[in-house]
């Protein structure tokens, strides 16, 4: 303990923790994982401290001009919490980052624990320098094979293995599915919750793998070699984008060195150069997700804002960070502001996509916004400190006479040319995995450079100014172990506040009156958690949101208990709470909004307007919102801006129209109005000629049969022809069926057949496994085939409230959880409860989009 090896080797082993805890991106804004991680950085810390205070034995820099690049980092850090308004979400991070800085000196320092000879620069036996910097290279590839194991066990495991299962079982059914990378589920996520961090590791990893392979021979040699095969089978499996930009440039990297250290032997290399070449091409083209990639980026080039998908994703993400960092260039919005301030950026263009995100997705972008032009000095000392590290080795002549070390270095530098391509696509610096490969990487290279070089910079035995170093970091240190200290208690008491809900929410789904009185007082439990949460952490919006949406939410699903209307009026106020702690997220005003509609006061309907109108300025394609501001403003007697709002409404949501909703009484003298006007924007607008035809025929037009054929559209035309009853156009859709659509049509086709066909149609549309829910679906659209006299009537019959065939659901807040930075408590719902026709949204959906 007096030499701080034991608290160094605690440290290490929360790094080995975080980085083979399954889900470890998410785990650790999880209580009490949360815990874990900073103890493991606080163990940095002390070691740093000891080191410092202990004036006998030298402190080193990294030298190679590495400490410009984290002094500059420092400043900007506190600069920029000093100024952001959101100066605790700026402290949490930066101290994160203050973390991993003393950690990677911690680190180079470790790697220093030389005889005393070579402290004087003194370069002799190549064994002793081999023992300091090879085990801890042994150590990150061992830790690296292993996460590639886990990950690839977990994958098949946990992943591929079960949706071949279901694939097998839906083949049954004649749905024939292939594996697809597309699908975010399909990707290998372990261990580290993520696809991207799995392939930014591997990208730090894999080069060290080769420079072992080299270095060493015999069975670690075999080994190495290994663990790179199964490394480029896991980065396949990850299916990422950038963990392949990557690759490709660490593949470009190694033919350069390969082809300078060549000499005699080109020819080999540029063969082995082109394998290589071809070996990427080959993994990239069997790839449906990467060779989407090439195709999605010749589509967005011309005009980025029109593409699609996770290109688009970033376009909307990198657009939102260049405006915010042009709007706080100086200083920057601060450390953890991102998340804070991205709705209020967020483009009109943008449409559904990218809603809400905590990160940037691009390393150079989101330092930009949060941390301003000290970002892009840091960057600047970091890059210069590289390049002049890597000339400076390459003018040493006892670095020229190790080829071992030399191999090393290439290594060292390729697992950062390969992450830095990578970085460019994804922001992963607060994943603990990343930032501690990250840390060993740093230490080895600024080692390196230091006993190459003869830098060997260190504070020495001086009294000054180690002395007024160590106290300054001992006194900071205890400050921000007093500032977490109460942030710490405040999520540990909504871990446990949320334990007491989740106990109440069992016992009151048993709807037993015995445990009625048991549930309510845990209910209380959750609240006084929670409040003691938001005391204890003020400027985090997370307690006060999850509190109130808590708390209206039972007020919702229990309205005849007699605490319902305090639930009610308390769960508004606390919503309201976190809007003045975050006014930049939707999510609130949203659940303010509809929870005001709910309530009775003479103002509650023009205070639900401007939550909905506040709402619909962070995102205005946001469902239900336009809907909300037409009610809300139909209760204050502003019908004609009521009928404009909702039109608008459909007109983003254009399957709205089709809703049971518009049967409801408020709302049946609005629906000829609002389908007017959507027909006279749809009819001015050439690029919306399907909609137009398909709400036609939706509102019973004659001339719909015709309309839709005229669209070319396939759903269409097949659903005119089987309007029409066109026996002719229907026959080979009658016989043998392929679409949800056509089997429909078959099994209107074939009485005799009907159930089977529709229970078909109903597993190709959802492509799941018929189920007891799925039985009563198909029942009630059999039982209502049955009763229409005609196709066209089985679509736009009434149906009753109580039909299978009406689903009514609310809008989870999907990613909450993770966006948010907190894992304990519940994903939150929308407040409004949709109504949607299931039929038209299994087969026509195409038709309403």
């Amino acid at each position: 303990m007096s030499t701080g090896r034991l608290i160094v080797q605690l440290g290490i082993a929360a790094y080995i923790l975080f980085t083979l805890l399954p889900d470890s991106s998410t785990q650790m804004v999880a209580f009490p994982w949360v815990l874990l991680w900073q103890v493991g950085l606080l163990c940095f810390a002390i070691a740093g401290l000891l080191n410092l205070w202990r004036r006998e034995n030298p402190f080193y820099l990294l030298g190679s001009g590495f400490d410009w690049a984290i002094g500059s980092g420092l400043v900007t850090l506190c600069l920029s919490t000093m100024f952001s308004r959101f100066p605790n979400q700026g402290m949490w991070y930066s101290l994160t980052a203050f973390g991993y800085f003393i950690a990677l000196y911690v680190t180079n320092n470790f790697l220093h624990r030389d005889p005393p000879d070579l402290h004087q620069g003194k370069y002799q036996e190549k064994k002793s320098l081999d023992s300091k910097i090879l085990p801890i290279l042994r150590f990150q590839g061992l830790l690296g094979l292993v996460v590639i194991l886990e990950s690839l066990f977990l994958w098949i495991t946990q992943t591929w293995l079960p949706q071949l299962n279901n694939f097998a079982k839906l083949n049954q059914w004649g749905l024939n599915l292939n594996y697809d990378f597309s699908d975010l589920q399909s990707r290998n996520w372990a261990p580290m919750g993520h696809q991207n961090y799995v392939a930014g590791f591997l990208m730090l990893v894999v080069p060290i793998f080769a420079s072992l392979a080299i270095a060493q021979k015999g069975m670690w040699r075999s080994l190495w070699l290994m663990a790179i095969g199964l490394g480029l089978i896991d980065l396949y499996t990850t299916s990422s984008r950038g963990g392949f930009l990557g690759l490709g440039a660490i593949v470009a990297y190694g033919i350069i060195v390969a082809l300078f250290y060549s000499r005699g032997n080109r020819w080999l290399v540029t063969f082995a150069g082109g394998g290589a070449i071809a070996l990427l091409a080959f993994l990239i083209s069997t790839n449906n997700r990467l060779r989407s990639l090439i195709s999605g980026l010749i589509t967005s080039s011309a005009n980025p804002t029109q593409g699609s998908g996770e290109l688009l994703f970033r376009v909307i993400a990198a657009d939102v960070g260049w405006r915010i960092g042009l709007d706080h260039w100086l200083f920057g919005a601060g450390a953890g502001s991102a998340i804070m301030l991205y709705q209020q950026y967020r483009p009109q263009w943008a449409g559904r996509e990218a809603e809400l995100l905590f990160q940037l997705h691009s390393t150079p972008i989101h330092l930009w916004a949060e941390l301003g032009i000290g970002a892009v000095i840091t960057f600047v000392f970091l890059l210069v400190a590289l390049i002049t590290l890597f000339i400076k080795l390459h003018k040493s002549s006892t670095w020229q006479a190790n080829s071992q070390d030399q191999v090393i270095t290439y290594g060292l530098f390729g697992s950062l040319i390969g992450y830095g391509m990578l970085a460019i696509t994804d922001y992963q610096l607060d994943v603990p995995a990343i930032s501690g490969s990250l840390v060993i990487v740093f230490a080895c290279l600024a080692y390196l450079g230091q006993r190459h070089t003869g830098e060997l910079i260190s504070l020495g035995h001086q009294k000054q100014p180690r002395l007024w170093l160590a106290s300054i970091a001992t006194v900071y240190l205890v400050a921000a172990i007093a500032w977490l200290v109460p942030v710490n208690m405040a999520w540990q008491a909504s871990s446990v506040g949320f334990i007491y809900l989740s106990r109440a929410r069992e016992d009151l789904a048993t709807a037993k009156q015995e445990v009625l009185p048991e549930a309510i007082a845990a209910i209380e439990k959750f609240q006084d958690r929670l409040k003691f949460a938001h005391q204890f952490a003020p400027w985090e919006p997370y307690y006060p949101y999850q509190l109130g949406w808590n708390l209206a939410d039972l007020a919702l699903n229990y309205p005849n208990f007699p605490q319902s209307q305090a639930w009610q009026k308390d769960g508004l106020a606390w919503i309201k709470t976190a809007i003045a702690v975050n006014p930049n997220n939707e999510a609130g005003y949203n659940a303010a909004a509809w929870l005001s509609i709910r309530e009775s006061s003479p103002s509650s309907a023009q205070e639900a307007e401007i939550y909905f109108r506040r709402g619909l300025e962070l995102v205005p394609n946001k469902r239900s919102l336009f809907f909300g501001l037409g009610l809300s403003l139909l209760r204050q007697g502003k019908t004609n801006e009521a009928i404009n709002s909702m039109t608008t409404e459909v007109i983003n949501d254009p399957i709205f129209i089709t809703s049971p909703i518009w049967k409801d009484a408020p709302f049946q003298s609005l629906y000829p109005q609002v389908l007017a006007n959507l027909e006279s924007s749809y009819r001015n607008n050439p690029s919306k000629a399907i909609s137009l035809a398909a709400l036609r025929w939706w509102n019973g037009n004659p001339n719909a049969v015709a309309e839709l054929k005229q669209t070319g559209n396939s759903t269409a035309v097949l659903l005119a022809n089987a309007i029409a009853n066109d026996a002719s156009a229907l026959q080979s859709v009658k016989q043998n069926p392929q679409t949800p659509l056509e089997m429909v049509i078959s099994a209107w086709l074939n009485p005799n057949l009907r159930d089977k066909l529709l229970e078909r149609a109903y597993v190709f549309a959802t492509s799941s496994l018929p189920d007891e829910r799925s039985a009563a679906t198909v029942k009630a659209m059999s039982d209502l085939m049955a009763q229409a006299p005609n196709f066209d009537a089985w679509f736009r019959l009434p149906l009753p409230a109580n039909s299978p065939l009406v689903v009514n659901y609310r809008r989870a807040r999907l990613g909450f959880s993770v966006v948010s930075r907190h894992l304990d408590g519940v994903v939150p719902l929308d407040f409004f409860n949709v109504s949607d026709r299931l039929e038209i949204s299994l087969f026509l959906k195409d038709l309403f989009s």
